[in-house]
């Protein structure tokens, strides 16, 4: 076993802001970022099933887009809480969707 963090030291610190924000704006959850790839970054389905429970399935009904699941899921992972995650994701596919269009 490699000894370097799963997650890069400033997306855990990314993290722990976050949830100290009593109401995040939509700013703070672009503020979150991964900071590169990481240990979550490659992982599919096969992988992040281990992390569908009865809080994370709330995931796999918000969102229709795999990749969006897949996306809140690796959040789940990295120690976000669920309805954080999937607000990050909503966050980032409604400005990925504003970038297209623009």
């Amino acid at each position: 076993m490699s000894s370097h963090h799963p997650i890069h030291p400033d997306c855990a610190r990314a993290i722990s802001r976050l949830m100290q924000i009593k109401e995040p704006k939509r700013q703070d959850f672009l503020d979150l970022k991964t900071y590169g790839r990481d240990a979550y970054s490659e992982m599919g389905w096969d992988e992040l099933q281990q992390y569908i429970n009865e809080k994370t399935v709330v995931i796999v009904e918000q969102f229709e887009d795999e990749q969006n699941i897949l996306s809140a899921l690796r959040w789940v992972a990295r120690g976000l809480p669920v309805w954080l995650a999937i607000r990050k994701v909503r966050t980032d596919y409604a400005m990925y969707r504003y970038m297209k269009s623009v």
